[in-house]
This record gives C-alpha cells, structure tokens and sequence, in this order.
C-alpha cells in the first residue's frame, strides 16, 4: 500500500548503515523505521531545548 508520507533520501558512512541494520535487527524493525524512531527522539529533544 503506498503511503502518502513524505519521503527524503540521506547518505550515510557505511559504519554507520551498518550500526543501523544491526540495531534495527536487535528491535525487530525496518531500517528506515529506525531511523524514523531515532530522528522522531532526537527532534523531540531538540524541540523541549528550543523552548527553554
């Protein structure tokens, strides 16, 4: 089923798509379903310090 969500394309090291592959493994999630968990944390810190 397609999604209507937007889509971006990012270039990583290859130590670090490795990192991910493995880690999204451990947790039984799709890669790019990592990194939409880890960049989903990462702003919701960044946006509670902009607020400060």
């Amino acid at each position: 089923m397609p999604t209507k969500k937007p889509r971006t394309t990012i270039y990583l090291e290859p130590e670090l798509m490795e990192a991910l592959e493995e880690r999204a493994k451990q947790e039984k999630r799709t890669v790019s379903n990592m990194c939409n968990l880890l960049l989903e944390q990462a702003m919701s810190e960044w946006l509670k310090q902009k607020g400060k």
